[in-house]
């Protein structure tokens, strides 16, 4: 089993609790900083994160993005930055992406749950049976 991609999925608040550890955090960029080494972000539930690169990123940085890497306090160093495309960024649900970052934290092993179990069958089902789900006003 692999376990260097393991990384914990959290927001702002959470970001804190995971110093050392490897974090996955989304956010819309809100600064970027001209030497392309740093940014900001404002996460799920409206905290700012700076996110400091490895390197220089040369790309646009704008709309929402998630951030794979180290947290430090209210600071993430950067593994990686994968950006939402336009329609994904206008279309991001950042509420249920904050529930999501609380759920994951507040029920203790969420993936063994019967709940979860039957989502996970739900969500399934789903994806052989609805043509483009991930395209429809109940996803």
């Amino acid at each position: 089993m692999e376990t260097e991609n393991i990384r914990e999925i959290v927001n702002g608040q959470q970001l804190p609790q995971f110093i050392g550890k490897k974090v996955s955090v989304t956010g819309l960029v809100t600064n970027v900083n001209p030497n392309c080494i740093t940014f900001d972000i404002t996460t799920s539930d409206n905290k700012t994160v700076k996110v400091n690169l490895k390197k220089p990123y040369t790309d646009l940085l704008e709309g929402y993005v998630e951030v794979h890497g180290t947290a430090q306090s209210s600071v993430i160093i950067c593994d990686e930055v994968i950006q939402f495309s336009d329609p994904a960024s206008k279309e991001f649900d950042v509420a249920a992406h904050n529930t999501l970052c609380q759920l994951l934290h507040t029920v203790p092993d969420l993936w063994r749950t019967e709940k979860y179990v039957a989502a996970h069958n739900t969500l399934c089902q789903l994806l052989h049976t609805v043509p483009d789900l991930w395209r429809t006003e109940k996803y």
